[in-house]
């Protein structure tokens, strides 16, 4: 297996990603990597056109309170002494993850996953899933843990 340099951690402030975060950091601490935290929000402000979006304010609204807050919540997960760059992406999140990847030369990906029920996995479908399939690095998946 090559050296891992770069691993990369979407985050959604989820109970499951809180834990992808612990997880991905730990490799990075392990291994020297890099550690890209990611958050992709599928709408903002600025992706709509200047006309009334049909969209309400609180899924058009600017992201990035938001995130940061994300961030913050990533940062206090994050081993000290681990190098974590943190980015944000606009857009539909398996397939920013993917291209992310691909563009940043990531070595591994460690990403949460939440439960869904069948309507809801049929519907909205699983990211987690997407990206292992689409992926060309390894992907390890952290399930949110059952009550």
């Amino acid at each position: 297996m090559k050296k891992l340099m770069r691993i990369l951690v979407p985050v959604d402030g989820s109970p499951a990603s809180d834990e992808a975060v612990r997880l991905a950091s730990t490799l990075a601490a392990l291994s020297g990597a890099v550690l890209d935290v990611l958050h992709v929000s599928y709408f903002d402000s600025e992706t709509d056109a200047l006309e009334v979006s049909w969209l309400p304010e609180s899924v058009t609204a600017p992201t990035g309170p938001v995130t940061q807050a994300l961030f913050d919540r990533a940062k206090e997960l994050v081993d000290e002494g681990v190098t974590a760059e943190y980015h944000r992406c606009t857009g539909t999140p398996a397939d920013v993850i993917l291209s992310f990847a691909k563009d940043h030369d990531v070595d591994f990906i460690v990403m949460g996953s939440r439960r869904m029920d069948a309507l809801h996995a049929a519907l909205l479908g699983s990211v987690s899933k997407a990206v292992l399939d689409g992926a060309v690095c390894p992907v390890t998946v952290v399930k949110e843990q059952s009550s």
